[in-house]
């Protein structure tokens, strides 16, 4: 069947009608492009497929920059370039607002950031099986191993322990397997690993990354090149004297405060990552805990809320301990804009969204970071 894809939309997929009315999401197919599916299944009211065949082309669609597209699960979005990724991605974004929150973002958004694919990732998660002894990443959509000899989205220093320096990556794998044992799922180690400016860490350790202690076990940002954009953005847009962090991590922002007689506040649940937060930020003031517990035990007035959840949004009650401590203003940092979009309907009552900015932090995937910021009305 040939379908006309309309617009693409969250996971790197086209959308298409067919004659119908039904929904069609087509993997690695572009707006405008005429294609013919394979690989059909159901998923819900929504059919989702693979594109077979290209009948007529994009003119953004470009050649995968790596031989290994398609197989590896690492990119499932390599077929256009950096700009009009970024592009595609805040056009779904915006369609997302206006759909599940109904909210009406035309003069909102500011222009997407976005940088070079090649070398962006400074930290990965290799998958390693020391019985084949192979190396490298999940294939897409299965646990199988796919063994990556170079990763062209890696770091310099990263792509080399998958090249030149095996012998310490499968010493390093071997030493976790015996502390953590092997996945269950896909019967390998997996190795989190971190590049800072002096040198890579495996695991807990801790190396230096834009002035951040961080280590490879818990989360931070991986594209550097990009997140002193973000940063500037989130500190830039925070307003008055005191600042609430919810979901604060290793401090990545509460950091962006030290030294400016600020009262923040940072509220983050994995005690490593707080012990982490401490170091970057030792002005302020940190606590383990639940963001919906600590934001309903808050009676303190603050200015600024900063919230930067997981993928599955705010908890359900959190918008409301938020609005009930009636802050000038929210900056929402978002990896997922229909989580998003539904926490942002739960504010749209007492606050107004004034300002949005998409930053492409993983290029090549179907991955986003947008960051919204909300005034009270």
């Amino acid at each position: 069947m040939a379908l006309r894809i309309e617009k693409y939309v969250n996971g790197a997929y086209g959308l298409a009608h067919d004659e119908d009315g039904r929904v069609h999401l087509v993997a690695n197919a572009l707006p405008g492009e005429l294609v013919e599916e394979k690989d059909v299944r159901m998923k819900g009211s929504a059919i989702i497929s693979s594109c077979a065949g290209v009948l007529e082309r994009s003119p953004m669609r470009t050649e995968p920059p790596c031989p290994l597209y398609g197989i590896c699960g690492g990119c499932d979005f390599l077929i256009v370039c950096e700009r009009d990724s970024a592009m595609l991605k805040q056009q779904a974004v915006a369609d997302n607002l206006r759909r599940i929150a109904g909210l009406d973002v035309r003069s909102v958004f500011e222009p997407p950031a976005y940088d070079r694919f090649g070398g962006y990732r400074s930290r990965c998660r290799v998958h390693v099986d020391p019985r084949s002894g192979r190396a490298g990443f999940l294939a897409r959509s299965s646990n199988g191993l796919v063994d990556v000899g170079s990763c062209p989205a890696l770091s310099e220093k990263l792509d080399h322990f998958l090249s030149g320096g095996r012998d310490l990556l499968f010493r390093r794998a071997r030493t976790l397997m015996i502390e953590r044992g092997l996945n269950r799922n896909t019967g390998c180690v997996e190795l989190p690993m971190q590049e800072g400016f002096d040198g890579v860490s495996f695991g807990r350790e801790r190396v230096f990354a834009l002035g951040y202690s961080v280590s490879a076990d818990v989360f931070f940002q991986s594209n550097l090149r990009l997140l002193p954009r973000l940063l500037s953005f989130v500190h830039d847009s925070t307003v008055g004297e005191v600042v609430m962090d919810l979901y604060s991590g290793v401090g990545t922002f509460s950091r962006l405060f030290e030294g400016e007689g600020r009262k923040v506040y940072a509220v983050e649940r994995q005690k490593e990552c707080l012990a982490l937060s401490r170091i970057n930020a030792p002005s302020t003031h940190s606590f383990t805990d639940d963001a919906a517990a600590f934001a309903r035990k808050v009676s303190t007035c603050v200015d600024t809320v900063i919230v930067d959840p997981p993928r599955v949004g705010l908890a359900k009650e959190v918008p409301g301990h938020i609005s009930d401590l009636r802050p000038s203003r929210i900056v929402y940092v978002s990896c997922d804009s229909i989580t998003a979009s539904r926490d942002l309907a739960a504010f749209s009552g007492a606050y107004e969204l004034v300002s949005a900015r998409l930053f492409d932090f993983y290029p090549g995937s179907s991955h986003e970071e947008t960051v919204f910021v909300l005034d009270r009305r």
